[in-house]
């Protein structure tokens, strides 16, 4: 049983405002920014495919990744990604959410539904059944409820599902209709009891409700494409989505749905990360990691720009100061899981240390 305590991890940085030129806009150099590489688990024996989403437990110190192609779920040690275990049994694998007291792991699975694991042992013990094409997904720890996104195209559909998963009672308790044939990344706001979600095929952001479990409304941001990830900042409710094609940032007023502003940053993003003590996007996608600075409120510049050999998907955890990216297999190297370091921003360390010596006196 993992019961190590660990740190929590966090840190990187992003910054990008709306109207900037292509020269401020330009990303630092590699070298110079906040995230630096420091060590790789290599994984040779996935060898088709890329991964998707990352499930995180800091007292059990895990870290979880789904192998999507390969249809295994990767169990890595969090504090120094050492490589624990490999599980199969999966049929198209993408979103995992770590149930902490439980034990358990619960996979939105693109053919089987909902796949219940049990942790460390990796074994299947339920699948809990949803219209084909499971995909992304959120977990409300709060609640105990797993919302996951289904149906639509995968289900040769126009319309698509959110069915809301009871983690402890292993059920569907309810499901929630949305005009979309495809869904991408949800987040909860806990102070409004409100999921945001990507529509992706429709380039529309849908607002539930998740007392009524009804969809509330819709928005349409202009020059929004492709809308994939999508992260929350709850202390200023703002929402920051990614398009591709351009590859671009959307920073979002959520309680109106107004467009703020708007910044270049890597195509093809599948991971976003908020970093609210160093004020810090991490956007990772095929074509590298965008790290931005936050300006003002409604405003970020690019400061650094990386490549992740195509690595999509990330993860930060501001405990451990570090970043995680997991990349397929390329012309030159193996799958691997890589560990990024992530420098503090100097004013948030200062004031985290004064923090800290406050309650120490207190």
């Amino acid at each position: 049983m993992f019961r190590k305590k660990i740190a929590l991890l966090l840190g990187t940085a992003m910054l990008g405002c709306l109207g900037c030129n292509a020269a401020s806009a330009a990303p630092l150099n590699a070298d110079t920014g906040p995230v630096q590489f420091l060590h790789s688990t290599k994984l040779p024996e996935i060898t088709k495919g890329g991964f998707d989403h990352f499930a995180i437990d800091k007292k059990d110190n895990l870290l979880l990744v789904m192998a999507e192609k390969h249809a295994t779920a990767e169990m890595f040690r969090l504090s120094d990604g050492t490589h624990l275990a490999s599980a199969g049994g999966f049929g198209l694998p993408h979103t995992p959410a770590y149930v902490a007291d439980q034990h358990q792991l619960f996979v939105s699975d693109d053919k089987l539904g909902c796949v219940v694991v049990d942790v460390p042992s990796l074994k299947i013990v339920k699948v809990i059944t949803l219209r084909p094409g499971a995909d992304e997904a959120v977990f409300d720890k709060k609640a105990g409820l797993f919302y996951v996104g289904n149906g639509g195209k995968n289900d040769h559909s126009e319309n698509s599902s959110i069915s809301v998963i009871d983690v402890r009672q292993h059920k569907e308790v309810a499901r929630i209709g949305i005009p979309s044939a495809n869904i991408e990344s949800m987040v909860v706001d806990h102070g409004r009891n409100l999921l945001f979600a990507n529509l992706r095929d429709r380039k529309q952001i849908a607002v539930v409700d998740l007392q009524a479990r009804q969809l509330k409304t819709i928005w349409t941001i202009p020059g929004l494409n492709m809308n994939t990830p999508m992260a929350y900042d709850a202390k200023t409710q703002r929402l920051f989505v990614v398009g591709r094609k351009p590859g671009k940032l959307f920073v979002i007023d959520s309680t109106t749905g107004n467009l703020l502003s708007t910044a270049d940053c890597v195509d093809t993003a599948d991971g976003e990360t908020w970093d609210g003590k160093n004020k810090r996007l991490y956007i990772s996608g095929a074509e590298g990691l965008s790290v931005f600075h936050r300006d003002d409120a409604d405003h970020f510049s690019e400061i650094q720009r990386i490549d992740t050999k195509t690595g999509k998907v990330s993860a930060y955890v501001g405990g451990l100061k570090q970043l995680y990216i997991a990349h397929a297999r390329t012309a030159i190297e193996p799958a691997a899981l890589d560990i990024y370091t992530v420098a503090q921003d100097p004013a948030a360390e200062a004031a985290a240390q004064a923090a800290a010596a406050a309650r120490k006196k207190s």
